[in-house]
């Protein structure tokens, strides 16, 4: 089963947040926070334990910080708990482990589990990181020229092979593109 713990400093570390290693009833936790937000990454082996005491586990933690999360000032808004396992789920299992998200009380929360892969720890991350976009890089869209032809050809069918044509003189373009009579 994969460890989530390096990846998952990683991940965060990468989007600007400061990280630390904390215990809490032997369970690892990791605390992240940066200028905006805080939180806590409780990693679980499996999904049982996960729901069977990820309240709890939150409760005992944030009493054990209140103080110094009181001294957070707006932070305290934006104060993240997020419940993750390495561990796979049943059907039933897997809706209890979307219904912590629902939770309203104390911290805002995230909850994932089967993840087996860095991809998918961004993928329940994914809230607490920055803005990101997956670009399309296959076959023809390494071939701006084709990807321009394509576009206009959308636009004005018969402009789309005038506009890249140097013989085609412009005000012929135009015509073509719809812009004069």
């Amino acid at each position: 089963m994969m460890d989530l713990g390096p990846p998952v400093q990683g991940i965060l570390q990468d989007a600007g947040y400061d990280t630390w290693l904390l215990s809490i009833e032997g369970l690892r936790v990791i605390g992240f926070e940066d200028d905006a937000v805080m939180g806590f990454v409780y990693l679980f082996e499996d999904v049982p334990t996960l729901l069977g005491s990820w309240r709890d586990l939150e409760t005992k933690l944030l009493t054990r910080h209140a103080s110094s999360l009181q001294r957070a000032g707006e932070k305290t808004w934006n104060i993240y708990s997020v419940f993750l396992s390495a561990g796979g789920a049943d059907a039933v299992h897997l809706r209890e482990v979307r219904w912590i998200e629902e939770d309203l009380e104390r911290t805002r929360k995230l909850a994932a589990c089967g993840l087996t892969s860095r991809e998918g720890i961004i993928t329940a991350l994914l809230p607490l990181l920055p803005i990101q976009r997956q670009p399309s890089l296959d076959g023809e869209e390494f071939d701006l020229t084709q990807r321009l032809e394509r576009r206009v050809a959308s636009i004005a069918p018969e402009g789309g092979k005038a506009v890249l044509n140097n013989d085609v003189p412009a005000a012929d373009v135009v015509r073509l593109l719809g812009g004069l009579p």
